[in-house]
């Protein structure tokens, strides 16, 4: 779209750029991600992609992979092989000075590698999501002894994520819909629990409530318990919510869910994700998903366990890029973040994470409104 083009020329436009040749970039692969890795690749050479496995599978590749280098990795395969991992990174960028942009944390698992390998080639990292921001507050509280850092920028906690944040959770519910009625059930008359009541927890929760549907909602922080009570939610134990559940949104990104679950589940579950299985399972239930889950129809896998049965949607990866995962042009805001957080790693010190200050958010902010026709404001 024209309206994409021009708004992210006007955020390359308005910076210096920093001396970085290439980006290692992590991201989903859908109609929406193409204006802005092209924009990135004005920006600077694309070493390689790495795309997320809740979009890959929904995804013809060809034409990325017909411009740019596609790495196939997932987080657990990085874990598993970190050297070849890194050699294949080392082979690509070669002496270039480069910089990193990541999508849930991956290159989190090779922190204090990247920073004995890399030396002063890597010049930073940009984060897009929650999930990965506690990764990386993780692994710098992990490698404290290492006197050298790299600079690294949040985007997951900005205000200008709120948008994507309501959309996402919009698209998760309508892909949610779209596969319980493929098999003859409606959400109408379901008890629903939602775990996790941060961004997209919230934004599913509304999203069901505005179809007139009665949501629970468990989260370990009190604070957010106690506002999902204030927007007309309910709540209890987690014991009690999961075995009256019928439906279960799990949007924690930190494990939330176990086979130990099963002892309280209710013969017939559907469980839908909001992000993917490595991050929302614990090890135990990825095991066992793993050996024992089975087909029942494209989208759904039945795994049996203690004689009952539990249907896991998309294999437990986020539902929305099912049916694409679509939120407009608004998740526009927050690549504009990226590209300018980008421009900013070299002014940025290293050893703690960053977010861009609110003035610089609010110039996004107005460059997008005026790409959409929108100039009349103070």
């Amino acid at each position: 779209m024209q309206s994409s083009e021009s708004f992210f020329k006007s955020i390359i436009a308005s910076q210096i750029c920093s001396h970085i040749d290439c980006l290692i970039l992590v991201a989903h692969l859908n109609q929406e991600t193409s204006a802005f890795i092209k924009a990135l690749s004005s920006f600077a050479k694309i070493a390689a992609i790495l795309p997320k496995t809740s979009s890959k599978k929904h995804l013809n590749l060809d034409e990325f992979e017909s411009t740019y280098k596609i790495l196939h990795y997932s987080r657990a395969e990085i874990i598993a092989d970190k050297e070849n991992f890194l050699k294949q990174i080392s082979e690509l960028v070669g002496t270039s000075r480069f910089a990193i942009i990541d999508m849930g944390g991956y290159f989190s698992h090779v922190y204090s590698e990247l920073l004995e390998r890399f030396n002063n080639k890597l010049i930073g990292l940009v984060e897009d999501t929650e999930n990965g921001h506690q990764k990386y507050e993780n692994a710098i509280a992990k490698n404290s002894i290492y006197q050298r850092k790299f600079p690294i920028i949040s985007v997951a906690r900005s205000t200008l994520k709120d948008p994507e944040d309501a959309l996402v959770g919009n698209a998760i519910v309508f892909s949610a819909e779209a596969i319980l009625r493929s098999v003859g059930i409606i959400l109408t008359g379901k008890k629903i629990l939602v775990i996790g009541f941060g961004k997209i927890g919230r934004s599913i929760s509304s999203a069901l409530l505005s179809r007139g549907i009665r949501v629970d909602i468990y989260d370990t922080n009190p604070i957010r318990l106690a506002s999902s009570l204030s927007l007309g939610f309910h709540s209890a134990s987690r014991e009690d919510l999961i075995k009256c559940a019928d439906i279960l949104f799990c949007a924690t990104g930190n494990g939330s869910i176990g086979i130990k679950d099963f002892r309280n589940f209710k013969n017939g579950l559907f469980i839908f994700s909001a992000t993917s299985s490595d991050d929302e399972w614990q090890a135990c239930l990825k095991k066992e998903f793993k050996e024992n889950g089975k087909k029942s129809n494209k989208l759904i896998d039945c795994l049996t366990y203690n004689k009952k049965k539990i249907y896991i949607c998309n294999e437990g990866d986020s539902v929305n890029f099912v049916h694409g995962g679509v939120v407009g042009s608004f998740i526009n805001l927050v690549q504009g973040e990226m590209l300018y957080a980008i421009s900013r790693l070299e002014h940025t010190p290293p050893s703690h994470i960053y977010e861009i200050p609110d003035a610089s958010k609010k110039f996004i902010a107005a460059q997008w409104l005026k790409s959409h026709g929108i100039s009349a404001f103070n």
